[in-house]
């Protein structure tokens, strides 16, 4: 996962998140924070194996993410 990298919420394709900054927790999980590209007041906090699991967030592609 690299800074930069977009996500879609699998079930609501009008939001694209983007991936702010990665870190380990204490709890020794890797974490990504993530902001809503159409509105950037929006952040989050999520597990990165959340984002890369598929079943709440999707990966788009290099060439959706430099079309947005």
């Amino acid at each position: 996962m690299t800074v930069g990298a977009r996500y879609q919420n699998a079930d609501m394709s009008i939001l694209v998140w983007e991936v702010a900054s990665t870190f380990n927790g204490i709890d020794g999980t890797p974490y990504a924070h993530i902001f809503c590209v159409n509105d950037t007041s929006r952040r989050k906090t999520v597990a990165q194996s959340a984002l890369e699991s598929g079943v709440q967030y999707r990966r788009l592609s290099q060439s959706a993410e430099t079309s947005l």
